[in-house]
């Protein structure tokens, strides 16, 4: 038998439907049914009271359509150092690019002058930098930050007048910027008028790398919970890690939680007392979240840090790839990406040296990191509740008062925030639902996702390393997207990362006008010097150990700004460019000139090589007029040993304590030697340092000396008060060096200063001869102890030479060199170097006869 089938509905029966669900729709409208709110009774019966009227037809799950967070950054330079971001910043935003798909990161910022500022040009479009400057001694944080007393000033219960806290807070942001943490909770409140577009908002610092931050962010954390914090595998202690928490962008309840802490929500009654202590925003926000019933927290494990040297990261470092680069056909569609990781053990470091730095794009072996919405961490075994001593205690256990796992928090919090001994381990996910507190273990899916021996993670958090790291160890990662595949961070410093494929090197060839190599290690190029800041003197800090502050710093001038250029601050040295090119340079689209840093024309950026030379006049030398014409004298002579076609940079630091007639015979006498229009100095760049100082770090002076260098390479090193003095032939070796390692990646490489003796009048008796290896390298060890490149040439040749049994008698008309033996008598090595020599010379100074007009060699 055939089953009744039910009869589908008419057209008719449809459209009724349809018309009677809009009428339901409407009743409901014309009656005001409300969408159920979140409860606010936790917050405080006043403020729930304010909240509840104020969001009459409110509903705070309602997502917006897209969602894209943005992570707030306050920032004020250290009152006692120089007035400029970190030197980790550029680390920073470098690494930041690659969240640009749904990560936005807005740095307020006050008290950084605009000749030190970043070029925002060269940011990354998700980092913006917002001046928060009113005048040169205010910043506008302190009075954004006083919206935190809002409810209390609405109803006149300020403890001191708002404009009398806003000068107090002023002050002590001044002085103590690191008070700026304390507010991190209440950032989506302070900063409500900037993240109205965000779906989320959240806090961290600047001392963190990022990796592929939106790869790791799941779509549960996106969707469905309030607030999401990453940590190290220490969740055993439920803080709100302030390297990385984001929250749901709620205005009317998740970004006001906060005002559960009176060190904020009254923080008029903090500044009313005499003695104003730091509270870490961890452990009060931490507790007023935990005491939630109606909200979702997950405590994830996917951070990186560098606590413990034991760690891998402290033999392999952390590895940051870019990935490929963009092509021809994609460069319109291409996003920036950053890819951390790192050896998983210090036994499996040796697979990071094998491995390719854009494994993550290589579909066959890791297709399932390519899988964006497949989340990397998964969640396996039963889930069960977990206790903090609080609870405990509301049970009726006896438990410790004193209980403490957090020593940066006060014990006020510890009974909430610390769970019980034992009860979470570093594998375990915490979430929140409904007050209650639970934990479920977490594994990474290793099959087709990471390589074999290698840990990925979304950030990486540097606390420890950043107390002293200098600006010049940071160098490469000016601009490294451009030249670089990624960078290689370690406890020492960063260093460019090399590809194992030199196919998709990112190399750029000596034909552009300016060098991307100079731009990616100093960010100058030959039209604009590099805008760093070099620390001259600096001074110990007590704490941590190593650690040190700086307390003079110099920076070059624009092109376009005077030549002397004398900063406000006390901090900064005034920078005289005494000489530079005078020239220009014509710019397509314009009819005039305009000005250049070096001569474009002449200088091959990646072929050229600069000498860096600086020199340091204490006043003792002013007054010793003969020690001072010397040590003038052997700047000079080292620029004229140079030659005229390579440019070279005389940094020259004067100390200016007292400008007393030495100080001006001195500059007087620099300008003779330096300021005229010399063949030998035509190509020369001369800038006068003066400071307070009696001396400045010559490592210092030599980094703001090379940072000018309009080439790839460059020569420095040279002791110049010493008397030291190159030889004629230097700059020949370093542009056959240069030229050997044109085509290859990397940045250095090492010349000795006193490594040959052609000048010397008898040359027959050295055996010890040199010759580099990068010329002719493969060729030495087929050829080293053969007595001539032609006796025995049959060897190399499958045809037999003719005339091998011909007369000797030409050989007589062979012309010897002078002081040298004969063609038969020297090895093949050593005609392949005379010949390299000549070459060199002719290349170099336009002659063979280089300085003295004759040749050393035929």
């Amino acid at each position: 038998m055939r089953s009744k089938q039910r009869p589908r509905p008419s057209s008719t029966q449809c459209i009724g439907a349809i018309l009677a669900l809009g009428i339901v729709c409407i009743l409901l409208s014309t009656f005001k049914t409300d969408v159920p709110t979140a409860r606010h009774e936790q917050l405080g019966s006043q403020v729930a009271e304010t909240v509840d009227r104020a969001e009459t037809r409110y509903n705070p799950y309602t997502r917006k359509s897209k969602n894209r967070l943005a992570i707030i950054i306050p920032y004020l330079p250290d009152a006692d150092g120089a007035p400029t971001f970190p030197p980790y910043f550029d680390l920073f935003t470098t690494s930041a690019a690659g969240s640009a798909d749904k990560i936005d990161f807005l740095i307020f910022h006050c008290f950084v002058p605009p000749s030190l500022m970043p070029n925002e040009d060269a940011l990354p479009a998700n980092v913006k930098l917002i001046d928060m400057n009113e005048d040169s001694k205010k910043c506008g944080l302190s009075r954004l930050f006083t919206r935190v007393t809002d409810e209390r000033q609405k109803n006149n219960e300020m403890k001191i007048t708002l404009e009398k806290l806003t000068g107090m807070l002023s002050t002590q942001i001044i002085d103590y910027p690191y008070i700026l943490v304390e507010y991190k909770p209440a950032f989506g409140h302070i900063f409500a008028d900037y993240i109205e577009d965000y779906s989320h908002w959240g806090y961290s610092d600047l001392d963190v790398v990022f990796g592929d931050v939106t790869r790791w962010i799941d779509d549960d954390e996106w969707n469905g919970y309030d607030i999401v914090t990453y940590g190290f595998g220490d969740q055993d202690r439920l803080y709100l890690r302030g390297q990385f928490t984001f929250h749901r962008n709620d205005p009317m309840y998740i970004n006001q939680i906060w005002r559960h802490c009176r060190y904020l929500s009254k923080m008029d009654v903090r500044y009313a007392t005499k003695h104003i202590k730091f509270e870490s925003a961890e452990g009060c926000y931490s507790q007023a979240v935990i005491s939630r019933k109606d909200i979702k927290v997950k405590w994830a494990v996917k951070a990186f840090t560098d606590v413990g040297e034991k760690s891998p990261i402290y033999t392999q470092g952390v590895y940051l790839s870019f990935g490929s680069p963009p092509s021809l056909t994609s460069s319109i569609s291409y996003h920036p990406k950053s890819v951390l990781y790192t050896a998983s053990s210090v036994e499996t470091g040796a697979s990071l040296l094998r491995l390719s730095s854009m494994w993550f794009e290589d579909k066959s072996k890791h297709p399932k990191y390519l899988e964006r919405k497949l989340p990397i961490q998964k969640l396996v075994g039963e889930r069960t509740q977990v206790e903090t001593y609080r609870m405990l205690q509301n049970k009726g256990v006896k438990v410790d008062e004193e209980i403490k796992c957090m020593y940066w928090a006060p014990a006020t919090y510890q009974l909430d925030i610390c769970t019980v001994e034992g009860n979470v381990a570093s594998d375990d996910v915490i979430t929140l639902e409904h007050g209650v507190l639970y934990k479920q273990k977490f594994q990474e899916r290793q099959n087709k996702l990471f390589p074999d021996g290698i840990k990925s993670f979304p950030f990486f958090h540097f606390q420890e390393w950043k107390r002293v790291y200098r600006r010049t160890e940071l160098l490469p990662v000016q601009n490294a997207r451009r030249s670089s595949h990624g960078l290689v961070v370690t406890k020492e410093g960063v260093l460019p990362m090399l590809s194992i494929s030199p196919s998709k090197v990112w190399n750029f060839k000596s034909t552009t006008l300016a060098s991307a190599w100079v731009n990616s290690d100093t960010g100058a190029s030959l039209t604009k010097p590099s805008s760093n800041q070099f620390c001259l003197t600096s001074a110990p800090k007590t704490y941590p150990k190593g650690a040190t502050l700086c307390e003079l710093a110099a920076a070059w001038p624009q092109p376009e700004a005077n030549k002397t250029i004398n900063f406000d601050s006390t901090y900064l040295a005034s920078v005289n460019i005494l000489r530079q090119f005078r020239g220009g340079t014509k710019v397509r689209g314009d009819k005039a000139k305009s000005s250049t840093w070096w001569d474009t024309k002449h200088i091959d950026a990646n072929g050229d090589v600069t000498l860096a030379l600086t020199v340091q006049i204490s006043e003792h030398h002013m007054m010793d007029k003969e020690t001072l014409k010397g040590m003038l004298a052997a700047a000079d002579s080292n620029i004229f040993a140079w030659g005229t076609a390579q440019p070279c940079v005389l940094l020259i630091y004067l100390q200016s304590e007292k400008r007393d007639v030495h100080f001006t015979s001195s500059v007087q006498l620099i300008k003779e030697i330096f300021g005229h229009d010399g063949l030998h100095l035509k190509n020369t760049l001369v800038a006068i340092v003066d400071a307070y100082e009696p001396s400045a770090s010559r490592k210092a002076l030599l980094n703001m000396a090379t940072s000018a260098a309009p080439t790839r390479w460059v020569v420095s090193g040279i002791e110049v008060e010493r008397g030291l003095i190159l030889s004629s032939e230097a700059s020949v070796y370093a542009a056959r060096q240069a030229k050997a390692y044109s085509d290859l990646p990397g940045h250095a490489f090492v010349l000795p200063q006193f490594a040959s003796n052609r000048d010397a009048e008898d040359r027959s008796s050295y055996d010890g001869r040199l010759i580099f290896d990068s010329i002719g390298a493969e060729l030495l060890p087929s050829i080293r102890d053969l007595k001539s490149m032609t006796s025995n040439l049959a060897i190399y040749d499958c045809v037999a030479c003719s005339g091998d049994d011909a007369n000797d008698e030409d050989d007589d008309a062979v012309k010897e060199k002078p002081g040298s033996s004969s063609s038969e008598e020297r090895s093949a090595e050593q005609q392949l170097e005379d010949l390299w020599w000549d070459m060199s010379i002719a290349e170099v100074y336009g002659t063979a006869g280089g300085f003295k007009g004759d040749a050393k060699t035929s």
